[in-house]
């Protein structure tokens, strides 16, 4: 068997034993692809690693969520719901009224009180007209006294500068004269202090004190009263209502959640990551759903580790944790990405 090597034939793609193939080229490169392909496909978890690894180094990429604080308005007195302003979703202002209380029991001391100070005005009344009345008429017999006392004195001045009658007779009259005066200027004193209803300094002490003890609790009556009227403390959206109309609430019970108006976003972060790159005031990317890259500045970290949310979780184990961060966006965010537990990614 003769054997023939020749290498021109071989280095033309268009040309097999001699003859001439049209579809020879375009051949030998899908088998040159094929080969590249398979190369790329076994290299591919090095090439993932490499890329993995050299981000990670350079920079890191988390999820995140965007939080309005939460607060609960909270009865500050027992009593029934009255009524109830807001909806489910709707806006509220700070001051705005949103629920609003009833209480008998608040009703009932308000009205006792008042009665207790109308007896107490009346009791002290009664009481000053009848020690006026006693002293009025002790005056009344005083000033008589009084009046012959000064008549008598003239008769005896007159006798004595007749001659029929010496100083030492007119001596006992004056004094007796000047004692019936004193005691009247004192009992007209007392008259003037007798007490009077519509004066409470001219009250006794005792009914002074008993006066000053039912102003302090209508105060605290009416300062509870106020607070059957609930508003809002802050501006922001309700998310849930708790109670009912006509239901009983106790102190403290939860009336209602609402959430404010600023919002931040919460990052989670491995630990691992927390010291070479949280620095408060290091600046990230906020990615939002649709893309769109923002500027925002790390605040502060929680400071302790928590299982990541659950739409954040693998499903793999259960032992993801991660610490959240705040983020604060350098600049408002669009109205329509401003929605409570909208989740975003965050980029170191």
């Amino acid at each position: 068997m003769k054997i023939r090597f020749d290498a021109t034939g071989r280095r033309r793609s268009d040309q097999d034993g001699g003859m001439k193939v049209r579809y020879g080229p375009a051949r030998r490169v899908a088998f040159r692809l094929r080969w590249y392909l398979i190369l790329l496909l076994v290299a591919s978890p090095v090439l993932y690693f490499l890329y993995t690894l050299v981000n990670d180094a350079i920079s890191t990429e988390v999820p995140a969520l965007v939080w309005y604080p939460q607060h609960q308005l909270l009865a500050e007195v027992p009593g029934f719901v009255e009524s109830i302003a807001v909806e489910p979703w709707d806006r509220v202002t700070r001051g705005e009224e949103v629920v609003r209380q009833h209480s008998p029991q608040l009703e009932r001391r308000g009205r006792q009180i008042e009665q207790d100070l109308e007896r107490l005005r009346e009791r002290v009344a009664l009481s000053g007209q009848e020690q006026g009345a006693d002293l009025e008429r002790r005056i009344e017999l005083l000033q008589q006294s009084l009046d012959e006392f000064r008549a008598q004195e003239r008769r005896l001045e007159r006798l004595i500068d007749r001659g029929a009658a010496g100083r030492g007779e007119l001596l006992p009259v004056r004094a007796e004269r000047a004692r019936v005066e004193e005691r009247l200027a004192e009992l007209e004193g007392n008259l003037a202090r007798v007490p009077r209803g519509d004066a409470v300094e001219s009250w006794p002490d005792s009914l002074q004190l008993r006066h000053d003890d039912l102003l302090g609790e209508r105060a605290e009556v009416r300062q509870e009263s106020r607070q059957l009227v609930k508003t809002a403390d802050l501006d922001g959206v309700v998310t849930e209502i708790l109670v009912e109309p006509g239901q009983f609430v106790a102190v403290g019970t939860p009336l209602l959640r609402y959430s404010g108006t600023r919002l931040r976003v919460v990052a989670y972060v491995e630990p691992r990551h927390l010291e070479r790159r949280l620095e408060p005031g290091r600046e990230v990317s906020l990615i939002l759903p649709d893309g769109e890259r923002r500027r925002a500045a790390v605040t502060a970290t929680v400071g302790a580790a928590d299982r990541l949310p659950a739409a954040f979780r693998s499903g793999l184990g259960g032992g993801e944790s991660a610490v959240p961060v705040i983020v604060e966006p350098v600049s408002e965010l669009p109205e329509i990405w401003r929605v409570d537990r909208l989740p975003l990614r965050v980029k170191f």
